[in-house]
């Protein structure tokens, strides 16, 4: 048993890292998309109100 955990616990550490880095990284642009459009819908709800 402790033979499995050791030749499993890499590839768990290394496949929950990218997962991390993918989760960040996909944040990270939905939050710039976010901000730049956030000018936009500024300025149409002024034009319009």
């Amino acid at each position: 048993m402790n033979d499995v955990l050791s030749a499993l616990i890499p590839p768990m550490v290394v496949t929950a890292v990218v997962i991390y880095a993918v989760v960040k990284l996909v944040r990270s642009e939905a939050e710039a998309r976010r901000r730049a459009a956030e000018p936009a819908d500024k300025s149409s709800e002024a034009s319009s109100g």
